[in-house]
């Protein structure tokens, strides 16, 4: 059976005002209910936070019984990515958490191994092709990282102390190759 032009395009408006609500973001379609609508959309909202908690178990770890609450405001605030997935997803909410002064030194650390391996884009992120040089200040335990990735040699992660940090994180200069 063939739609009309008239009736998939008010099939595709109907699919957008569903997704809009499951996705909290918009108004209730009619006939729908309400109760049941809600629940899938949190059950939604939970599963995007533990798939973006698996790709970022340090940044997720660090922020402990915070995640979910962060979370949940930037995920109410942003759109899933169209391309990188969760990702893609743990990216962006570190960026939202350095952008609000949140951003824990364990997720400004995977930050720039992603950083490293990936280019961001307005959809999410893509696969570097090239070397990459990048750095990143951790201010509680005062050391400069900088990290160096090569497609042909693997990475290469230098600490530098830059002073007396409030502990010792144990994080040393290490070559890794993933």
């Amino acid at each position: 059976m063939s739609l009309s032009a008239e009736a998939r395009a008010q099939l595709a408006a109907q699919q957008a005002v569903l997704v809009r609500a499951l996705m909290a973001r918009g108004e209730l379609p009619p006939d729908f209910d309400v109760v049941r609508l809600r629940a899938a959309a949190a059950s939604l909202a939970r599963k995007r936070a533990r798939a973006m908690a698996r790709a970022w178990p340090g940044l997720a770890r660090a922020l402990g019984r915070r995640f979910d609450g962060l979370f949940a405001a930037y995920a109410e605030a942003a759109t899933l990515p169209r391309q990188g997935g969760p990702l893609a997803d743990g990216r962006a909410f570190a960026h939202w958490l350095a952008a609000r002064g949140e951003l824990p030194e364990s997720g400004r650390l995977q930050a720039l191994a992603v950083d490293l391996r990936y280019i961001g884009s307005p959809d999410g992120l893509g696969v570097r092709r090239g070397p990459a040089c990048k750095a990143a200040w951790l201010h509680q335990s005062r050391r400069l990282i900088v990290a160096v990735w090569l497609p042909w040699f693997g990475e290469r992660w230098l600490s530098i102390p830059l002073g007396r940090g409030q502990y010792d994180d144990g994080f040393r200069t290490s070559r890794t190759k993933h």
